[in-house]
């Protein structure tokens, strides 16, 4: 049984819940199904084999999940049809009044603001990101990663989100992006010019402590960014949720 979307493909004890990721059709040109949940039971050769009808029948390109590091049965299954690993991420956290080492001093010629150059932020997040399920998987690759980041700061900046950005004299050098909901803060994207990675803490710290202290902070983060997770580390964050993602390069007529 195929619903709405997202759809879910349903039978028995198995399913797949999964969606067309509309925007990284209009940013990058790439058709990507994206599965947001899957149960593998008796019945899933059938759930699967309607999933890969519907992927070649809408001429999908990529598919793309991400699975916890202890569901070996979906691991096993996703590498036995064709899926492979591309990124492992993990869930941060900390409450604002817990943060551990934050930086109140100013530093010479550093500013903070709550606006820049559209056109300076593209710039500056098409150069700087070297991780990401897109920009770590070869087979799309880093010129469409930088590209995809781009138009996602762009997007960022002309909605509703929280905004703050750092400049040196008057070049922008480091931007967050993130959202306030009843007492959760979620950084949604954030980032440092490569010159200038020794004032993460700093802008990190600035961010911070603009925050009411009984929020709890949460982030997603790539594992195999090291510089990140030093950060976070540094700053007293939990580290949960570790997750496996694996995308499948879609040919014709491949299931």
């Amino acid at each position: 049984m195929l619903t709405v979307e997202p759809f879910n493909i349903c039978y028995g004890d198995s399913s797949i819940l999964h969606r067309f990721n509309h925007w990284d059709k209009r940013s990058i040109n790439l058709k990507i199904n994206e599965i947001l949940d899957l149960k593998i039971g008796n019945d899933f050769s059938k759930v699967y084999e309607e999933y890969c009808n519907y992927c070649i029948a809408n001429n999908i390109e990529y598919s793309m999940t991400r699975v916890s590091t202890d569901n070996k049965q979906a691991i096993n299954f996703l590498q036995e049809k064709g899926f492979y690993g591309v990124e492992i991420t993990y869930e941060v956290s900390c409450r604002v009044s817990k943060l551990q080492n934050l930086y109140d001093k100013e530093v010479k010629n550093k500013s903070i603001a709550k606006n820049c150059n559209i056109e300076d932020l593209c710039h500056l997040a098409s150069q700087i990101f070297n991780h990401g399920r897109f920009t770590e998987d070869p087979n799309i690759g880093k010129t469409l990663g930088d590209k995809r980041y781009c138009k996602f700061s762009k997007d960022l900046y002309e909605g509703s989100f929280d905004k703050i950005f750092i400049f040196s004299k008057k070049e922008l050098i480091g931007f967050m992006f993130y959202d306030t909901k009843e007492k959760k803060t979620d950084l949604i994207l954030g980032g440092m010019s490569q010159k200038y990675p020794h004032l993460a803490r700093v802008f990190w710290s600035k961010v911070f402590v603009k925050l009411p202290q009984d929020n709890i902070i949460t982030a997603n983060i790539s594992g195999t960014n090291v510089g990140v997770m030093n950060l976070y580390s540094h700053f007293g964050f939990n580290f949960t949720k570790p997750r496996f993602g694996y995308h499948k390069k879609w040919r014709n007529n491949e299931s």
